[in-house]
């Protein structure tokens, strides 16, 4: 297949047009956002916007629909998480020794395949090769401190190769405001930059910032071919995503680790683009988990409509039993971290301390009890149920280990679990989508999870319950509809990820276990609309959605 020239910059092979229109080819999201404003061109789905609570933000510019992608952004720069191991900074790989030099600038990589003057290792090597200093790593089985530099040397690189790039990386906040004391990471990596390898043309000050902007800024993107080193990614149109608790986006990385951002709800003209910082894991974690871990990790106090609604949408995810009528729920007065906690139904009231007391007390009973004991977890529910509502998250967290046992671990595998079991786990699952309809609605990753949890003992519930003659045959077929439905959107959500990541190869369990249960039940022919996903990367989209 061959490509048409970027508008903007000609580059030939541009593979990367425009999504409402396709009239036009660009190299780069950074080429498409220049001829944003342009007068033959105006087709992007976004508006850049500067707001003085935020600074930039990403404004829908027209409606847009869920399972739409937005954009696909190319990484200013992608390298290895911090503190890892010495390892080959062409394909990440761990070295196990000193196996080979980089011709140029005599860095360890791992063989001569990896010596690419177009690949990811060039633009330190090219750096390096200005004063040639001596690379000698004394323990390979420790980690070495002058990886750290790599992701921020490739960003300096920009500045005076690829100055657009630079430049839009350059606005990004560093929060360096909010840095309370020294950090060796920090000045090992100002050292070796600036003494070691002698570039003085990137002075302190720069240095301090593109980290800053690093650590407030890039994303976890993938993992090297054994999965033990993280990697990174700095991305400039990604990036002015603002979070929101409940938000409208999920941003994922493809196989050339390119980060694509799609809608997981349907986005009117004006409303804001937003995305949820953090893990998919805690998305139905209450005011009191997001609070501080949004402030201590992202320097900033969320706003969004979610944090204003001490009910959490209604569904009580952050609430307390109140112990006076032990009927109402207790929920801040307020965003302030010692509010009073108030009862909804007999105005009851307690201080912040004790509701801080009762959630440290109880998070440690939580994380004190091991995780593959299912009855011991069962048991710590049933505590943690006196307390908090059934929707707190503290009572899900509980219920969400519990749903990743049943039917994983040794003796609880599905062939042999008893319905009382299944059910548990199913009754449990719809207990979290109740949730994430309300928390993280849509074609969230929240749903592609319980909905990846859910189908294979719905499954085997509906299999036994029929064999046992206790449904007819349209009860059973009714249920395996459901489980196609599940696994369908499994595939929807986390078909178009990185090949070899997590989600991927569980969207693509889903399409096999959907591809059995349709050639039993259903004869729909619905492992060919998996491979529309998975092989075509076809997505589905949706005018509307009610899940």
């Amino acid at each position: 297949m061959t490509y048409s020239p970027c508008v903007v910059c000609s580059e030939p092979g541009s593979a990367l047009s425009c999504k409402t229109c396709s009239s036009a080819a660009y190299c780069s999201t950074t080429c498409q956002l220049k001829d944003a404003n342009s007068d033959h061109h105006k087709c992007l789905p976004y508006s850049i916007l500067y707001e003085e609570r935020c600074g930039r933000l990403l404004m829908a510019a027209r409606d847009i629909s869920a399972g739409e992608i937005l954009f696909t952004d190319i990484p200013g720069a992608v390298g290895p998480d911090n503190n890892p191991k010495p390892i080959c900074l062409t394909c990440y790989k761990r070295l196990p020794g000193l196996v080979y030099r980089c011709r140029y600038c005599s860095w360890p990589l791992c063989s001569p395949f990896c010596q690419q003057d177009d690949g990811p290792h060039a633009r330190e090597c090219q750096l390096f090769r200005i004063h040639s200093p001596r690379f000698e790593i004394e323990d390979y089985k420790k980690s070495c401190p002058w990886y750290n530099a790599i992701m921020t040397l490739r960003i300096l690189w920009l500045k005076e190769n690829k100055p657009d790039t630079w430049n839009l990386l350059d606005m990004l906040m560093d929060h360096l405001e909010d840095t309370k004391e020294e950090d060796k990471i920090v000045t090992g990596v100002v050292d070796f930059i600036r003494n070691h390898c002698k570039l003085t043309q990137f002075t302190e000050n720069e240095i301090l910032h593109v980290m800053g902007i690093i650590d407030t800024n890039a994303y976890i993107i993938g993992e090297n071919p054994n999965k033990d080193v993280d990697l990174q990614g700095l991305f400039p149109i990604t990036s002015i995503l603002n979070h929101s608790c409940t938000s409208n986006t999920i941003c994922f990385a493809q196989d050339d680790f390119t980060f694509a951002c799609r809608a997981v709800m349907p986005i009117k003209k004006g409303e804001e683009i937003t995305t949820n910082y953090l893990h998919y894991h805690y998305h139905y974690f209450g005011l009191s988990y997001r609070q501080p871990e949004l402030s201590e990790h992202w320097h900033f106090k969320c706003n969004c409509h979610r944090c204003r609604d001490y009910t959490e949408f209604g569904t009580m995810s952050d609430a307390l039993v109140c112990t006076d009528c032990e009927e109402g729920r207790l929920t801040p007065l307020n965003l302030n971290a010692d509010a009073e906690w108030v009862c909804g139904t007999c105005y009851a009231s307690i201080p912040a301390e004790s509701v801080n007391k009762a959630l440290n007390e109880n998070w440690d009973l939580i994380e004190e009890t091991p995780k593959f004991d299912i009855k011991a977890l069962l048991a710590v529910l049933h505590k943690l149920l006196r307390v908090f509502d059934e929707n707190h998250y503290y009572p899900l967290e509980v219920k969400r280990r519990i749903i990743e046992n049943i039917g994983e671990t040794k003796g609880y595998e599905y062939e042999d679990l008893a319905e009382a079991w299944l059910e548990k786990k199913v009754n449990f699952c719809r207990d979290h989508l109740k949730v994430q309809k309300k928390l993280a609605p849509g074609l969230s990753e929240y749903r592609a999870y319980i909905s990846n949890h859910i189908a294979e003992p719905l499954y085997w519930l509906a299999k036994k319950r029929y064999m046992d003659k206790k449904c007819s045959s349209q009860d059973l077929n009714k249920t395996m509809e459901e489980v196609a439905q599940h696994l369908l959107l499994v595939v929807q959500i986390w078909g178009p990820y990185r090949k070899r990541s997590t989600e991927r190869l569980t969207a693509e369990k889903a399409k096999d276990f959907l591809e059995m249960v349709d050639e039993k039940y259903l004869h729909k022919s619905l492992g060919e609309t998996a491979d529309e996903v998975l092989l075509d990367n076809k997505l589905k989209i949706y005018r509307s959605i009610n899940f």
